[in-house]
């Protein structure tokens, strides 16, 4: 495994270079011939990613061919390298944006512009490059700079904090929740080889969407291996009970008492609907996959069943 992740590392620093030739591009790094190893030509482009971008130019926000691919490029970087290497371009990049020799509007401007795109890229379910723990990190270098905001902080650790929860890996927390004959029950004794957590809103049309392609689906068809928890999370039971949407037969449909789950923050849930899939021991596999990677996945989990 150390040996593919060295060779990936080393075709991307071969790409930035290439790219560093190019005009009317992100001006990426040029890489001295004296560094050798995987390990030191990671670092200094991690280092020096962003010193030939001009953080003063505003005319930059409106040409994502430069900006944006090249942050993309950055962000796809990040996971290929040491965890230490991927922290230093973090707290680089984060250097650059609190030090824009410029007036405060414009410096404002470019931060804002920043925490935008790493929100589409790495904040969006849908974006090939989401990833929850690498945001978290992301916001925890830009909160940490010395120069950030007290609200700056304040905002970036609850929201870093939140981005933690529940990641694949971990046990999801379990919550209690009220299904549509009144029984209480909690997740974890939801008794299911594999659960998929859909929560949703009754009132959201994109949750209808994708409740009709998650319905379409064989394995969650069966309503046996993979079985479908449906919660609607917020303090509004009466309108849960209100709008009964047409779930298969086989899905469990219930309410959290009182929003619990969102009140007191067991699930950071960003966007409806919001996609778990849990193992027997309620273990995370997937957090808010794209339904392209829920399919192969639980395509995946029946065959080894």
């Amino acid at each position: 495994m150390r040996k593919t992740i060295l060779t990936l590392t080393a075709l991307l620093l071969n790409l930035l270079n290439a790219g560093a030739q190019q005009t009317d591009a992100f001006p990426y790094p040029s890489v001295p011939d004296t560094l050798r190893t995987p390990e030191t030509r990671a670092m200094y482009v991690m280092e020096h990613y962003w010193d030939r971008f001009d953080f003063a130019d505003t005319t930059l926000v409106n040409r994502p061919e430069i900006t944006e691919q090249g942050f993309a490029n950055f962000l796809d970087l990040l996971p290929r390298v040491k965890p230490a290497t991927a922290a230093t371009g973090l707290t680089t990049l984060a250097t650059h944006l609190y030090n824009i020799k410029a007036d405060e509007k414009t410096a404002e401007l470019m931060r804002n512009y920043f925490e935008e795109i790493a929100d589409k890229y790495l904040g969006d379910a849908e974006s090939p490059l989401h990833n929850d723990l690498l945001y978290a990190q992301y916001i925890d270098a830009m909160t940490a700079n010395k120069f950030a905001s007290v609200a700056d902080r304040t905002r970036g650790e609850y929201m870093a904090r939140n981005l933690r929860k529940n990641l694949p890996g971990s046990v999801a927390a379990d919550f209690q929740y009220t299904d549509r004959n009144g029984a209480t029950h909690s997740m974890h004794s939801f008794n299911a080889t594999y659960t998929l957590l859909y929560f949703y809103d009754p009132d959201c049309d994109h949750c209808q969407e994708v409740k009709a392609e998650l319905a379409d689906m064989p394995q969650l068809k069966e309503g046996t291996t993979f079985r479908v928890l449906a919660i609607f999370p917020y303090d509004d039971a009466e309108r849960w009970k209100r709008v009964k949407p047409d779930f298969p037969a086989s899905w469990t449909d219930g309410v959290s008492p009182e929003g619990k789950i969102t009140t007191d923050d067991i699930y950071y849930i960003k966007t409806m609907p919001s996609l778990y899939l849990l193992d027997s021991e309620k273990r995370v596999i997937l957090k808010n996959p794209d339904i392209k990677l829920l399919k192969e996945t639980l395509s995946q989990l029946k065959v080894k069943g």
